[in-house]
């Protein structure tokens, strides 16, 4: 949130146990806004997959604990897709010896949906657009499933190329947040800076930037 959000603005960071959550992150608009840039969801998708890449980078494996960030992440893509017609981030992906641009395009953006078909929420019913459940409606069309698939899936590979570049950054943070549990306002992010996070660039043909073993593709 803090390194792709720049439209909001980190209030809490925590681990102290309220309700069903076991900690959290959270952040304020530093303007109110009626509408936002896909750019802009695609930053907030990144966000909540972030504690999913967290886990798998530190512990080769994610908790049950970030059920409720895959069903919000799913239903935030599904709203992307099926109300506002938007697609994936624009991406680099260099053709390999014999390939063309298009065919190195499309060998990336099957790897994304094969990474976000296996974290969409599937817990939902059926339903058309205006019917009670609307996510499910706009995910049995193939061809917005196919796009919110990819979608999920190029976050959470930005997720976790953050997450495996600022690993030492986000074990300095750790530590601090298991000391005081909680930390607040302008002291979170002067923590949050001051480990210089780095946003990689990254060449979906490298094949070092995609999360394996964890997801079967």
């Amino acid at each position: 949130g803090h390194a792709f959000m720049k439209d909001f603005e980190s209030t809490r960071l925590s681990i102290r146990r309220r309700g069903d959550s076991g900690g959290h992150h959270q952040a304020r608009e530093k303007e109110e806004r009626f509408a936002r840039f896909q750019s802009e969801m695609f930053a907030q998708l990144v966000w909540g997959l972030g504690a999913m890449a967290a886990e798998r980078v530190f512990y080769d494996e994610n908790s049950t604990g970030v059920g409720g960030d895959v069903m919000s992440v799913t239903a935030q893509a599904a709203g992307m897709v099926g109300a506002a017609a938007m697609g994936p981030q624009p991406f680099v992906a260099t053709p390999q010896e014999g390939e063309t641009e298009d065919e190195a395009r499309r060998r990336a953006l099957d790897r994304m949906e094969g990474i976000g078909l296996q974290i969409m929420n599937r817990m939902g019913g059926g339903g058309g657009p205006m019917a009670p459940d609307p996510i499910a409606g706009a995910l049995s069309d193939p061809s917005k499933r196919r796009a919110a698939a990819q979608i999920i899936g190029q976050a959470y590979v930005v997720a976790h190329n953050l997450a495996t570049t600022n690993r030492e950054g986000l074990d300095r943070i750790a530590g601090v947040l298991m000391e005081k549990k909680e930390i607040f306002g302008d002291d979170l992010i002067d923590l949050l800076n001051s480990v210089g996070l780095r946003v990689p660039e990254l060449d979906y043909s490298d094949e070092g930037i995609w999360p394996a073993p964890f997801f079967a593709l």
